[in-house]
Order: C-alpha cells, then sequence, then structure tokens
C-alpha cells in the first residue's frame, strides 16, 4: 500500500466481521478478530492474504490482539463466565494460555518495547485507570494519571 492509500488489498473474503487488525513483528503475519466461527476469535492470516487460522480456543469471546515485540507472545482480551473481561496470554509456539488478572473490565493491552511488561486499562472506583502487569501476571501496578478517564494505552516512543 502507498502512504497516499492507493493499492489498497481485500485480504479476508468472508462475510464474518473482522475487526482490530495487528501485525506481527516481522510484518508477514496479521493478527484480528473475526465472528466467522459464531462468536469473537482471534485468527492469523499472512500479510499477502491466504487462509486465516483461528488461533484462541479457549472461551467464547476473545478480543483485542496484541503481539509481543519477539512475536512469541499473544495478549488479548477473553469474556469470561458472568461477563469479566480479563487480560490473558498465549504463548504462540505451545498454545499455553494463563489469565494474568483478575479484574473485571480489562482492555486495551499493548506491550512495552522490551516484552516485559504489558499496559492495559481496566476500571477501579468507577473510573479507566492504566494498569501494568508482568507477562506470568505476578506484579501489577496501578499508574498514576491525572484522573482523567483512561483508553487505549500505548508504549513509545519506539526508537530502535
Amino acid at each position: 500500500m502507498g502512504r497516499d492509500g492507493s493499492g489498497l488489498k481485500r485480504l479476508t473474503q468472508s462475510g464474518a466481521i473482522d475487526t482490530e487488525a495487528t501485525y506481527a513483528p516481522d510484518g508477514r503475519t496479521i493478527y484480528f478478530v473475526s465472528d466467522r466461527g459464531g462468536g469473537p476469535q482471534v485468527y492469523r492470516m499472512s500479510a499477502a492474504g491466504g487462509n486465516a487460522d483461528r488461533v484462541t480456543f479457549t472461551g467464547a469471546y476473545n478480543i483485542s490482539p496484541a503481539l509481543s515485540p519477539d512475536g512469541r507472545t499473544l495478549a488479548y482480551i477473553s469474556r469470561l463466565g458472568g461477563g469479566n473481561f480479563r487480560l490473558h496470554a498465549m504463548d504462540l509456539a505451545d498454545g499455553n494460555v494463563r489469565a494474568l488478572t483478575d479484574t473485571n473490565d480489562d482492555e486495551s493491552p499493548s506491550f512495552a518495547p522490551n516484552g516485559r511488561l504489558l499496559v492495559y486499562t481496566s476500571r477501579a472506583q468507577g473510573r479507566d485507570v492504566l494498569m501494568t502487569t508482568t507477562l506470568d501476571g505476578k506484579i501489577k501496578s496501578r499508574l498514576l494519571t491525572t484522573g482523567a478517564d483512561m483508553r487505549e494505552p500505548a508504549w513509545g516512543p519506539f526508537g530502535r
């Protein structure tokens, strides 16, 4: 695709709703959310097009994919019984999934550039707040803010 928006190519051809696309760090694979299986799940496909493969199988509602800088870990939000939205991480090599939080309203995970932490939003005392967690979920911290509701956090700058 050109910088002017020319050369756009449709990658998926199903009648499903495909959203939240994000590139893997190598730029060759795209992860996205689709309801093609009946409920939202994370899928991946070649950035050049082709078949989409389902990645998430635990839970009936998985959204907001984020890839670690080394491309080995997928973070995403899963809705559990009772409507709780919690941050999870999957080792893409073996498919092992672990819950990283025990909160109810997590959203928008983003990996730190070094791949060791995730920042995400959650709710505390009726407000949207910024949180961080380690990849094993053992160390969590609420970030101090100005009191404004927080949405869509991202790490930066990405100097390399």
